[in-house]
């Protein structure tokens, strides 16, 4: 009986270890921005499996505003913030159908080579926009080609918020419609995560845990010195994920009044990459991988939890098959004992 009794245990701890290291919501990143008086930050975890992370400038040109972006490889932009401090992520959901609106104008394209494509709808924003109302208007502008929907539908929505304090989130309703969640004048703070804020059965999580915490901290701001970096920080490393099939790849911070990028590495949250907005984008044409902002023990470090999470699930895996194994032949055993 406690042979059998300390299997169980074995068992149970197996399962917990596997459902503890693979995170269910894929893409679950977690943004929020707050503003008080002259301090405006933005912040957010980009959360997914692909570590091959960059960062790129797209300066000022022909009445676009110079704009620096994170994201993938092959500028597979996730978010970014313009030289007037408007700034956007964007929180994955599951596929919901939008209406395209084809008496609109048709959005414009990018330049060669991609000149078949459509502008992509944030990137369009923050060429052309300073202030949350002009994003706004964009986005009512134009055939919703550029929201880039599948024969399913659109699986995001969009953060944004600017230098002034403003914040909205656009998400697509029950409808089909485009939906504007926009920050109330009496409130400090704007969040999003996985569900969407317009329509929250349209959800990968709900309710969501990230967002309860983010919420929780946020509510404590009574004052402009409330909104500090530290303070950003330190949700952001609250809210991280550490899934095998999902983790926290890099957080960044925006200063959106003095034009500050505050970079981390991986939930490594010891050593900050900071990037002035304007010095970037004085320097032309960057393309460089995030990992090769920050240190080599930091990456490192990252590196070292990565894989002993891995080694962790692996062995994980491992007993539970031991485990089941064992159970079965016990199993067996006993029926045949008695027949």
């Amino acid at each position: 009986m406690k042979i059998s009794l300390s299997f169980l245990l074995l068992f149970i701890s197996s399962i917990g270890i596997q459902n503890k290291i693979s995170d269910p919501v894929p893409g679950s990143c977690t943004i929020f921005s707050a503003s008080i008086g002259d301090q405006t930050l933005f912040g957010n975890n980009e959360d997914y499996f692909d570590p091959d992370t960059y960062l790129w400038t797209e300066p000022a040109t022909g009445g676009n505003y110079g704009c620096i972006y994170l994201g993938f490889k092959d500028y597979s932009h996730q978010g970014g913030i313009n030289e007037k401090g408007l700034c956007f992520d964007a929180n994955a959901l599951p596929d919901v159908k939008i209406n395209l609106h084809k008496e609109l104008l048709q959005p414009p394209h990018y330049d060669v080579p991609y000149d078949q494509y459509e502008i992509w709808l944030p990137v369009l924003i923050l060429r052309k926009a300073a202030t949350i109302q002009e994003a706004i208007d964009i986005a009512q502008k134009y055939q919703k080609n550029n929201w880039y929907p599948s024969s399913e539908g659109v699986g995001y929505q969009l953060n944004f918020a600017d230098a002034q304090g403003d914040a909205v989130v656009m998400s697509v309703d029950q409808s089909g419609e485009l939906a504007f969640t926009r920050k109330n004048k009496d409130a400090h703070f704007l969040i999003s995560t996985n569900y969407n804020k317009a329509n929250p059965n349209n959800a990968l999580e709900y309710p969501c845990h990230r967002y309860t915490v983010s919420e929780e901290m946020l509510n404590t701001i009574t004052k402009e010195n409330d909104i500090t970096i530290r303070f950003f920080k330190n949700i952001l490393d609250r809210v991280h994920q550490e899934g095998i099939f999902s983790r926290t790849l890099y957080s960044n911070i925006f200063d959106l009044q003095r034009g500050i990028i505050y970079l981390y590495y991986q939930h490594e949250y010891e050593e900050v990459v900071i990037l002035h907005v304007k010095d970037e984008l004085a320097k032309g044409n960057i393309n460089i991988k995030i990992s090769d902002l920050f240190s080599e023990e930091t990456v490192h470090q990252a590196s070292y939890k990565w894989y002993s999470l891995i080694a962790t699930w692996i062995l994980g895996c491992a007993a539970l098959t031991v485990i089941s194994i064992v159970i079965i032949h016990y199993i067996n055993k006993k029926y045949y004992k008695f027949h």
